[in-house]
């Protein structure tokens, strides 16, 4: 794509964004399926409007599963995941989790990511780190996305590498990324699990991570509990 055409595509997603929030659209409506795919395709500056994506119906959310499972839609597959976390599909879970399984075993299949001990790419990359978070937001309607992020804060270390980040270092971003997404949720189970994730800790620095989690999570369950 040259770069006019590239420019023009990013002012109508932003248009579309601005579309979204208008005040004509304040109603609360479900997100048909072309307005779904623009909003996991949309750029944004800080972040993708979770409002948005909380609107997302039945008939989008099997719309982002295909594209989750599409390697074409890869470097929006991190939008995509955070998006079927934060609507709630009842398919979200088992997408997402294929979608892990596909990275963790780099096995040969529409979701694989690159072979054992090798470079991947940036986009799966941006997508492995918002995996956590997209739990996280399913945690709201899915009890399993407790349990998964806290197999994340004791899994092993990717057997991939990206860039300079080296397995200990993805070790430590996967566990921290899964315990601040626990925390976030402010559950009485997403506490109960950094509880359990901060026994017979030898890392000094993780356990003092979790210790300011669960400072987090206090706050998070009061809000909750308005």
């Amino acid at each position: 794509m040259n770069r006019p055409a590239r420019i023009l595509g990013q002012a109508a997603d932003v248009l579309f964004v601005l579309l979204l929030f208008a005040p004509a659209a304040v109603a609360v409506q479900t997100l048909t399926v072309p307005e779904t795919e623009a909003l996991v395709r949309a750029s944004y500056f800080e972040g993708m409007p979770e409002a948005a994506a909380a609107r997302i119906g039945p008939a989008g959310a099997e719309r982002l599963v295909e594209m989750l499972r599409d390697s074409e839609e890869r470097q929006n597959h991190a939008q995509i995941l955070l998006a079927l976390g934060l609507c709630g599909s009842p398919d979200a879970m088992t997408a997402i989790l294929d979608w892990k399984v596909g990275l963790d075993a780099a096995a040969p299949t529409q979701f694989a990511a690159a072979p054992p001990s090798v470079e991947i790419d940036r986009d799966r990359f941006k997508a492995w780190q918002a995996l956590p978070y997209a739990l996280g937001h399913l945690a709201r309607f899915d009890d399993r996305a407790v349990a998964e992020l806290e197999i994340l804060t004791d899994a092993e270390a990717p057997q991939w590498t990206f860039r300079h980040y080296t397995s200990a270092h993805l070790h430590d971003l996967a566990r921290r990324g899964a315990a601040t997404s626990l925390a976030l949720t402010g559950l009485p189970e997403a506490r109960r699990a950094l509880d359990r994730a901060g026994r017979n800790l030898s890392d000094v620095r993780f356990a003092e991570h979790l210790m300011a989690l669960r400072v987090l999570h206090a706050e998070q369950a009061r809000e909750r509990a308005k």
